[in-house]
Parts: C-alpha cells; structure tokens; sequence
C-alpha cells in the first residue's frame, strides 16, 4: 500500500508541468463515517487523479440498528483520526457549460477503532422477563478500505474557484478485525457523498 502510495505522488510530480492543478477541500459522508479532506487533483486532458489526506471525525451514533462497523468508526487516538483517498476521475467536456460532469473510482483508507453501544442479556426479573444491560466496548483498530464508484460534477463560481460533487456506492473490505467480532464479516456495501470546493492552483 505505502509503494502505491508513493508511486502515485512520482506520477503525480512528474505530471506537474503538463497538466491543470487543482487542491479541493471537502466533507465527505461514507459507510464507516465523517471526515473532512484535503486532496490535490491533476488534470491530463479529460482524466484526473486525485490524491490526498483526509481527517475522520469523531460522532457518536444514536440507533439501534446493531450495525459493527457502519458509521461505527471512532478514533482513540490522534494519529486515528487520519487516513488518505486516492481516486481516479473521467471528465466530460461539455461546451459553453460551467457544470462539468464525470465519473470516479474512490479509494479510502482508514485504520481506527470502533465504538459500540450494545444491550445484551444480563438477568430475569420477578416476572421471567429477560433484562438488558448496556455496554460501551471499543474494538479494534480495524482497517477499513473502501471502493466506490459514481458520478459527479464541478460547477465553476469564478475564474479559479468551483463547486465540487460527488455520489456513489461500492464495497467496504475490513482487515484486522478484532476476534471479538470476527462473525460479523469481513466486508460490507458501503456508499459516499462528497461536497466541497476546489480551486484551481495554475491556468491551463
């Protein structure tokens, strides 16, 4: 994963001089939670790649869906709370138009704990009736790549600055998953949402 990584950014660097650059900051919703990231996009004629680092924030979830993993993902320590996306875009050109659609593959990688609230069985009362008792419990950390495909658009507000979009849906692969919970899979279908800004660092 870190060779990709690197990998990426050469390509990247390489790429500098021949193609549009852009940073774009946004709010992203996926199957494991929240985060906010910052990643820089290349633009080589109609493709894009995107690379960036990403901060997952902390929410505690109010259901009672039993979910393990789904916007379960709760970092206990600093370094928890980042991650990094790399992402893959095919944009059409679309004349005299300011919105700009595409297609993407998004990639997410995250290594942080969970947080379970559960009610599992504890006691009987007078009556024979079985009584609940809650329990908070922190599991992991768990690895959670995810794998999304959509679409999306831009829509430009001025010269350098413009409204990015995103929404899609795929699979969420989990790795060195607790054995406390090993029942509940490895993978699961996952989806994300993105809004944000860009802004484009150098004309064409």
């Amino acid at each position: 994963m870190k060779k990709l990584v690197i990998i990426l950014i050469i390509i990247l660097s390489i790429a500098q001089g021949y193609s549009q650059v852009n940073m774009i900051g946004s709010f992203n919703s996926v199957d494991i939670g929240r985060n906010i990231s910052l990643t820089l996009k290349k633009d080589i004629k109609r493709h894009s790649i995107l690379i960036g680092l990403k901060y997952n924030l902390n929410r505690i979830v109010h259901d009672n869906q039993n979910n393990m993993f789904r916007k379960r993902f709760y970092a206990t320590t600093f370094a928890e709370h980042f991650g990094f996306n790399i992402a893959y875009q095919y944009n059409f050109q679309l004349s005299k138009s300011t919105i700009r659609p595409f297609l993407f593959y998004d990639f997410q990688f995250t290594n942080s704990h969970t947080r379970n609230l559960m009610f599992l069985p504890h006691s009987y009362d007078t009556n024979g009736d079985v009584l609940y008792k809650r329990y908070l419990e922190f599991f992991g950390p768990t690895i959670a790549l995810e794998h999304n495909l959509g679409i999306g658009f831009t829509v430009n507000i001025l010269e350098r600055l413009y409204l990015y979009q995103k929404i899609g849906a795929g699979i969420v692969n989990f790795f060195n998953v607790d054995k406390r919970i090993l029942g509940s899979g490895g993978w699961e279908f996952g989806s994300v949402i993105s809004v944000g800004v860009g802004y484009r660092l150098k004309k064409k």
